[in-house]
């Protein structure tokens, strides 16, 4: 008999150690998003329990990401988070709601429309509605491409925390089209004009011949939950037909922003000419694939 409840004792030990870890997590939550986040000896205090019971539940939470430490050694909630947030925005009943829109989008734009998550430095495509054009796009619901060369990519990089951008550097910059960028720092200069204007460009950066549009949509908390993209040829998206589509696309991620709960409105992007190497690229229409 006492050998039948040791299983039982086990598991409700295991039980108690993932609620405390779970609460670690939660304690973890308001200082992050701010950026602050926390001292070992602040989070023992608030979770009423000793620094090396605290530090072996933190342990496990580190390998899978969930949380990290910076370099002055306060903890944060970590990237592994977004890859859950990831899977839930994946569900069906997201996909529900952003397919009537994106439907909309692909008709009033004639292109392909994407919707996107960000997951450890790469984009991945949660839904995906074609276009009327005969030349359709090859991406797949699923299928994960690089951040830094998408237009997605550089969507989440440049609203979300640092530590995602050194993340996507850190899996290398390969050249994958004569316009991709490889260099940090130029890739840091485009993600601030990515915030400036409200929208990124893939110019011609991951497939050759195609060019795509991305803009962000938010949750409840403000913060970028998902990304919004057009893909088509760059003899069709080119000059000031991008920031067209950027405006179009905006009032999309909008809609979608207010059915997430956001607490704000997206502006438009402005009226101007948009990367002076967008207008130097004339690529004839031939079938092509995207990933965006």
């Amino acid at each position: 008999m006492q050998n039948a409840l040791a299983p039982a004792k086990s598991g409700r030990n295991r039980s108690s150690s993932l609620r405390r870890a779970l609460g670690i997590l939660q304690s973890l939550i308001e200082p992050s998003s701010n950026g602050r986040g926390v001292s070992l000896s602040e989070l023992a205090a608030s979770m009423d329990m000793n620094k090396s019971t605290l530090l072996r539940l933190i342990e496990p939470l580190r390998d899978a990401q969930l949380v990290e430490q910076a370099p002055d050694g306060r903890y944060r909630v970590g990237i592994g988070a977004v890859t859950l947030g990831g899977a839930y925005l994946a569900r069906l009943d997201m996909r529900g709601e952003t397919r009537p829109i994106l439907e909309q989008l692909a008709v009033e734009t004639g292109e392909t429309l994407h919707l996107l998550v960000y997951v450890q430095g790469e984009v991945s495509y949660v839904e995906k509605i074609d276009g009327p054009s005969s030349i359709q796009m090859a991406s797949r619901i699923g299928d994960r491409v690089p951040a830094y060369c998408t237009a997605s990519g550089k969507v989440f990089l440049a609203y979300l925390p640092d530590a995602h951008f050194e993340q996507a550097v850190a899996k290398g910059m390969p050249v994958r089209t004569p316009n991709t960028i490889t260099s940090r720092e130029l890739l840091r200069e485009e993600l601030e004009r990515t915030r400036e204007r409200g929208f990124g460009i893939d110019n011609i950066e991951n497939e050759p011949d195609i060019r795509c549009v991305s803009v962000p949509v938010f949750d409840n908390a403000g913060q970028i939950a998902a990304a919004i993209s057009i893909s088509g040829l760059a003899s069709r998206i080119h000059g000031p037909r991008i920031t067209e589509l950027a405006q179009i696309l905006q009032r999309g991620a909008e809609k979608l922003s207010r059915r997430l709960g956001a607490p704000i409105t997206i502006p438009a992007p402005p009226m101007e000419e948009t990367h002076n190497k967008e207008e130097v690229h004339k690529c004839e229409p031939q079938p092509a694939s995207a990933r965006c």
